[in-house]
């Protein structure tokens, strides 16, 4: 609401709001609320693009020498041995023979194992029994073995088995240390 005052003294009239805000108050007000909108607008897309970028997973240490795989770290020996030597010479390196926890394991070790047959942790103790890993488990991944022997290897199209006595070169499987300081992680 306007109101005219007169002024015997002035030249003109002075218009004057006695109600609601003054005008400068009202775009202070609409100018903080954008400032305000704007800030959390920002936010909310923030956070959204951060919820869907993939997050790294922690990058596996592993010795020199070694390989790391989904969490474990693999060593492919040079030199052979019989079955029970391999399994001591990966416990003395604080492993065991390999184990496979699927077939992505069992891919991975045949592609780097080169031409050379490896020892791995599966065995039993006749032709008639199952074959067990290195923990004495059963075979929780139903794995083909070739073969009549004891022992199993890594041959050119699988799982093979022979007599343990055979000298092969071995593979060797330990869990990995989680580094999750590294800023990234090479696979392969």
């Amino acid at each position: 609401m306007e109101e005219m005052r007169e002024y015997p003294n002035f030249l003109g009239t002075e218009r004057s709001r006695r109600e609601g805000p003054s005008h400068g108050a009202c775009i202070t007000f609409q100018l903080t609320m954008a400032a305000v909108f704007t800030v959390l607008l920002i936010t909310a897309v923030a956070f959204a693009v951060q919820a869907f970028q993939p997050h790294p997973q922690p990058c596996a240490q592993c010795p020199f020498d070694w390989v790391g795989f989904r969490g474990k770290c693999y060593y492919f020996s040079e030199d052979e041995s019989n079955w029970t030597s391999s399994q001591n010479n990966c416990s003395a390196l604080g492993a065991s023979l390999a184990v496979f926890d699927s077939t992505e394991d069992l891919s991975f070790t045949m592609r780097h194992k080169g031409s050379s047959p490896h020892w791995v942790g599966l065995s039993r103790e006749g032709e008639e029994h199952p074959w067990e890993w290195m923990s004495r488990s059963p075979s929780s991944h139903p794995f083909q073995v070739q073969g009549d022997g004891l022992c199993a290897y890594l041959g050119d199209l699988g799982l093979t088995s022979s007599h343990c006595s055979a000298h092969r070169n071995w593979v060797c499987t330990k869990p990995a240390l989680q580094n999750p300081r590294k800023n990234f992680c090479i696979s392969t």
